[in-house]
């Protein structure tokens, strides 16, 4: 599968993906900041459905605001863009869910020993 957004994982094994990435992808043209605040107004929660944090902005030397979102509010959040790329967006999260829990499901002895 191709990688459209980085998903990584946090110290408690969540996958998340960088909100400045996702606004990126997704082509708001609205600024980050008040793009994020509004997306707030959907009932997401701080430590639950995401974490602040900073990044460095080498071109414009200073640092951000971030916010690590899990995967089920980036998808949400693409669900809510109703353009093309929030149709790739969720797509592309469904396709990541699918795949983890693939790899969560137990083998099969057969499966067990075509890895090997």
């Amino acid at each position: 599968m191709n990688q459209l957004i980085t998903i990584t994982q946090n110290e408690n094994n969540d996958q998340v993906v960088s909100g400045r990435e996702l606004h990126e992808f997704l082509e708001i043209t609205e600024r980050y900041s008040t793009w994020f605040e509004r997306m707030l107004k959907y009932g997401f929660v701080e430590n639950i459905d995401f974490v602040g944090c900073k990044v460095f902005n080498t071109l414009a030397k200073q640092e951000l605001q971030d916010h690590a979102l899990k995967i089920d509010m980036a998808k949400e959040i693409s669900m809510i863009q109703r353009n093309e790329k929030g149709k790739q967006a969720r797509q592309y999260f469904i396709e990541v869910e699918k795949e983890l829990k693939q790899q969560l499901l137990p083998q099969t002895p057969e499966q067990q020993i075509a890895l090997l």
